[in-house]
């Protein structure tokens, strides 16, 4: 069978996307986890990788502290300038409140 240039579709080829969880749903898999669960049913039951929920559950401490909907225990490098950078945001502010 020839197909004459036209563009051969794949439709049963699907992307696959990684989801973010936030510390509350990973504070509930490792709740789920503690209430005599296995870390390869907890996995299979939130579809996840048993590595992930090892790494939730050295981290329980870490996730009770942070933000519920944080999805990042780290959110980023801490500021080399820290004076400068409160001047900006003092700077932007007032600039604002004139606009």
């Amino acid at each position: 069978m020839v197909h004459a240039n036209k563009p051969i579709r794949h439709s049963h080829i699907t992307k696959q996307v990684r989801r973010k969880w936030s510390a509350k749903e990973k504070l509930i898999v490792v709740y789920y986890y503690y209430c005599h669960h296995s870390i390869r049913e907890t996995a299979r039951r939130f579809d996840i990788e048993p590595k992930q929920v090892r790494d939730w559950i050295s981290k329980k401490y870490q996730l009770m502290e942070a933000s519920p909907f944080a999805e990042k225990l780290h959110p980023g490098r801490k500021a080399k300038y820290l004076a400068i950078e409160e001047e900006l945001i003092l700077w932007i502010k007032e600039n604002r409140d004139k606009a």
